[in-house]
């Protein structure tokens, strides 16, 4: 009888014992089960992550390429354009001027860095600043709610009425009473349109940096010689709605090659005076 109730006994403990560990094994495999699956969550979110930033670098290199291309292809079509006017007899000599060149201790290095590049001529210069956008871009708008159609052509236009909303705005924001002109783009992204205001305005900023370039030229030659600021949008597709704003007399904006040569030989055309050879050779050196 005791040897059965023994038995017995040993038998429960048994069971008992193989339920617990079956329990603790249960629970050591549902621990490694979630330790793997947040591992693997883990390393799939930085799998993604990382696709992701590679993604943004390649667009990053794709976008300074294409900026590259872009500073590249004004550079020959000024050239082509400089060319046509040494043939025509227009102008006698040109210079292209790179600014990256520039060094940073150069005197004219604030002024001239602003510009992609400077073209000398004895008969002026031009400073072109090279955009290659493509976005529909808002350019030159200000905050005035009160202009009229009488201000501008087809100022009452869907997209002028839309740019100067938006530009009022932004404006408003800053509770500010000083005029200010601003430039940004359109993007239609996931069922919304989302406006990306730039740090500046390229027209303005091209203004503002030729008259500063022009004094100092002056300062330095100590003769003075005119200037003109370009914004040349050289990809040519850019959907540019231009702004109201009341332009200055320092800068103008181009959007395509034919464009470019118009106001390059206009302006020519209509300087009254020249530098003779040697002060173009002093001027060059300036910047050399």
């Amino acid at each position: 009888m005791f040897l059965t109730i023994t038995l017995l006994i040993i038998i429960i403990l048994l069971i008992v014992i193989l339920f617990l560990n079956h329990h603790f094994m249960q629970n050591k495999l549902d621990t490694e089960t979630y330790a793997k699956t947040q591992l693997v969550t883990k390393i799939s979110s930085l799998t993604s992550e990382n696709t992701y930033l590679k993604n943004e670098m390649l667009n990053i290199d794709a976008n300074n390429d294409k900026h590259h291309h872009g500073i590249r292809k004004a550079k020959q079509e000024l050239t082509d354009i400089m060319n046509t006017l040494i043939d025509t007899e227009k102008i006698n000599f040109f210079e292209i001027i790179n600014t990256s060149s520039l060094a940073v201790r150069h005197p004219l290095f604030d002024y001239a860095r602003p510009f992609d590049y400077i073209v000398i001529t004895e008969k002026g210069l031009f400073n072109i600043d090279v955009k290659n956008w493509k976005q529909k871009t808002f350019y030159h708008f200000n905050a005035d709610a009160n202009i009229t159609a009488t201000d501008g052509d087809d100022v009452n236009t869907i997209d002028q009425a839309v740019g100067r909303y938006i530009a009022q705005q932004f404006h408003s924001q800053f509770q500010s009473t000083h005029p200010t002109s601003y430039t940004f783009i359109e993007r239609i992204k996931n069922n919304s349109v989302v406006y990306d205001f730039y740090s500046h305005d390229p027209y303005k900023e091209a203004a503002s940096n030729t008259q500063l370039l022009e004094n100092k030229i002056k300062e330095k030659s100590n003769h003075s010689i005119s200037n003109i600021g370009l914004v040349y949008f050289a990809d040519g597709s850019v959907n540019l709605i231009d702004g109201p704003t009341k332009r200055e007399q320092y800068a103008e904006t181009v959007s395509s090659k034919s464009n470019l040569r118009e106001v390059i030989t206009k302006t020519v055309e209509q300087s009254t005076e020249a530098l003779s050879q040697e002060q173009f050779d002093k001027l060059v050196a300036i910047f050399n």
